[in-house]
This record gives C-alpha cells, sequence and structure tokens, in this order.
C-alpha cells in the first residue's frame, strides 16, 4: 500500500478537529466566479467496512455519474471499494478481490461511461501483485497486467486518454532491493509494461504516484526519488516515442510529489509536499511548456503544522483544484485550494466527523469538481465524498 496512505494514518492517529456535516470548516478564500463551483458539500457514500473505509481516487463522467475507488477492512484483510453516484445518491457496487491477502485501490479513471479502469494491488500475504479492473457498463472484472517484482507491485495513479489509450503508474521490487518505477500502458488490448527510468539509480528508491495525459504523445507521471541524503520530487514525460525524466524544483530536503494534472502540452500542475524546518508544507509546480516551477501555495495549518496535498484536477489555465489535509494541533482537516489563474486560494470545506483527509480530486469543469477521502469520528474511518457545483 501506498506509504503515504499509511503516513495519513499515523498522523489521524494523533487526533483531528473537523466540523459536522453542513458547516464549513477553514479561514480561507470561499469566494467563487460565476464560471466556478459556489460551495462544496458533503454527499456521503456508503461505508460497508467495519473497522475501516477509505477513498483514494475519484472519476468524474458528468453531474449523474461519477466512480470513487479505495478500500475497506472489516476482517484481517483490506479489500477493495467501489462507489457510484447517479446523480443523486452514492450506492456500493461490487468489485473483485483476487488476492488472499490485502486488495487496494489508489486510482480511478473513466474512458466513457462503459469503461472505467481502477489500480491497485493485490496480496497473498508475503507478495503483492498489480491489480487491474474494468467496468464494462455491468460488471467489474479483473483484467490481466505484468508485475516484474517478485516481491512487490504496487499501482497508484491512471489515466484514459481513449478507449485504446491509457496509463497506469507506480513501483515495484525483488526481495531485499530498492522500488524501481513501474510503467504499464493501455493499448486497447492488453496491459503492458513500458520501459521508464529510475534516475535515482538502483540503489536507491524510485517511486510514481501519479500519472495525467492529455493526448498519444502527452503524459506526465510524477512521484519521489529516495536517497540518503533525502527525497527529490520525480518528473517523467512520455512524448509519444519514451519516457524521459525533466528536471523539476526541489526546495527542501524533503520534496515529494502525490498527484498531476493537465490540460495541454503547456498547462500541468503537479503537488504534494516539501519540508520546511520540522513541518511539511504544500508544494505546488507548474509546467508552462518549457520548465517546472514552484508556485507560491497556502499553508492552512501554518509553518509549525504539516501540510500536504495528494490529487490535484485542472480543466483549464484558469481553473484547477488541489486537495489534502493538515494537522490542526489536534488532529487533522481537510485542505482545498482552488487556482483562478493568477494565486492558489483556500476554499472553504465541510467535514462530517472529528476527523478529515482529502485523497482525491475530479472535475469535469471549473463548476463541477467531486473530491474523496475519508472522515472518523469516535469510531472507524468512514468513506468521504465531498461535491462543489
Amino acid at each position: 500500500m501506498h506509504t503515504r496512505w499509511l503516513a495519513g494514518r499515523a498522523f489521524t492517529a494523533v487526533g483531528g478537529l473537523l466540523v459536522m456535516a453542513g458547516v464549513f470548516a477553514g479561514t480561507g478564500s470561499a469566494a467563487a466566479s460565476a464560471a466556478s463551483c459556489q460551495a462544496w458539500t458533503g454527499a456521503q457514500p456508503p461505508s460497508p467496512g467495519t473497522r475501516e473505509d477509505f477513498l483514494s481516487g475519484v472519476a468524474v463522467l458528468s453531474p449523474c455519474d461519477v466512480w470513487a475507488a479505495g478500500f475497506d477492512l472489516s476482517g484481517g484483510a483490506y479489500q477493495t471499494l467501489i462507489e457510484h453516484w447517479n446523480g443523486f445518491s452514492w450506492a456500493q457496487v461490487d468489485s473483485p478481490d483476487p488476492g488472499s491477502g490485502n486488495n487496494f485501490f489508489n486510482s480511478v479513471r473513466a474512458a466513457s461511461a462503459s469503461s472505467v479502469w481502477a489500480v491497485g494491488s493485490a496480496s497473498d500475504g508475503t507478495s503483492s501483485k498489480t491489480l487491474i479492473e474494468h467496468w464494462n457498463g455491468t460488471v467489474w472484472n479483473t483484467v490481466p497486467s505484468p508485475s516484474p517484482g517478485n516481491a512487490f507491485n504496487e499501482l497508484y495513479g491512471v489515466r484514459v486518454v481513449s478507449a485504446n489509450d491509457a496509463w497506469a503508474v507506480g513501483d515495484y521490487a525483488d526481495g531485499g532491493t530498492c522500488r524501481k518505477t513501474l510503467v504499464l500502458h493501455w493499448n486497447g488490448a492488453t496491459w503492458q509494461q513500458v520501459a521508464s527510468l529510475d534516475p535515482g539509480g538502483t540503489g536507491n528508491d524510485n517511486d510514481l504516484f501519479a500519472v495525467a495525459a492529455t493526448s498519444h504523445s502527452d503524459a506526465w507521471a510524477v512521484g519521489e526519488i529516495i536517497t540518503s541524503t533525502g527525497i527529490q520530487t520525480l518528473t517523467l514525460h512520455w512524448n509519444g516515442a519514451a519516457w524521459q525524466q525533466v528536471a523539476s524544483p526541489n526546495p527542501g530536503t524533503t520534496s515529494e510529489l502525490f498527484g498531476v494534472g493537465a490540460t495541454s502540452a503547456a498547462n500541468a500542475w503537479a503537488v504534494g509536499e516539501v519540508t520546511a524546518g520540522t513541518s511539511e508544507q504544500t508544494l505546488v509546480l507548474h509546467w508552462n511548456g518549457s520548465n517546472w516551477a514552484r508556485v507560491a501555495s497556502p499553508n492552512p495549518g501554518g509553518p509549525a503544522k504539516d501540510n500536504i496535498l495528494d490529487g490535484v484536477a485542472a480543466t483549464s489555465t484558469s481553473s484547477a483544484w488541489t486537495v489534502g489535509s493538515y494537522e490542526t494541533g489536534t488532529g487533522q482537516s481537510n485542505i482545498i485550494l482552488h487556482w483562478n489563474g493568477r494565486t492558489w486560494a483556500q476554499v472553504a470545506t465541510p467535514g462530517p466527523g472529528t476527523s478529515n483527509g482529502l485523497s482525491g480530486v475530479a472535475a469535469t469543469s471549473a463548476s463541477n469538481a467531486w473530491a474523496v477521502g475519508f472522515f472518523k469520528t469516535s469510531g472507524p474511518e468512514q468513506a468521504l465524498a465531498l461535491h462543489c457545483c
């Protein structure tokens, strides 16, 4: 399972400050233009797990067709969790759990109402394999996918360009070795591994956590390189023929990228966190067609508290959303930031429990966006979905 989910759980265990459903938390600007959604509201999906529920990714096709994917826990192992929004309510949809151990979904994306992909991992208790499942309009089915590592394989991000062009990214490792980047491509018939780069070398961990694509010759994959001296951002670009590393800022000894979104070859966003002193602060990078540059972003928890961004969705040069969570001092609360073409600003965010965290966001326009994650009261963590319209 993705280390940032584990980090999120440890972060949550400290405690959290959330408000009741329907009440807005946060102190940032909530102003929105006429072209943007006016407010974020809660529309809670089922939480079938008796011990834990978590939504890690979301795909938006239309106001009446939204998918969310994650995992839940009732017994001794995690199981895949798929939820669907039909315009009025959320409902759980059955999904296979091929692993005898833990089964996770980390990301979901859609080509059409009858073609949706979810990716993650499935384990037998001693090793894990990549997990890819497909919705054909009727049922979710497991689709064969490469697992080059003999000990560990996991997919964290998926993006769909068309029915015969999709990408999935993650990492893999053999027993006792460092992690290597993993890139898979769907050609309309099979998932195949595509050669990718490990700039940190075989003696260091190389991880890809998210992918975005605007065409068959323009895709981005982002993550991190972990060395003995720190953690650096990793940005790889697909030009239609090969994946190539592109330089990206590393403003701290720890700089990581967890999400990426793009609207064109000259407009892409990558988000994550950077360590400043003893705390983690939000990190936002922008691609202008020539280079990646850091863009100022709010830290609602302040300079002494942890602030992390996990997902980003862009719909134009003047509208993008990024989500995550921040430490309040007594717990954790949601972060939602909006780009209006000039600056990133915090947006007021509802929270239904005593602790909140957002991990994924998707949007079809500036006036239709969804974010997912979890919330917690005195009981187990439950699935959380927020809508802006």
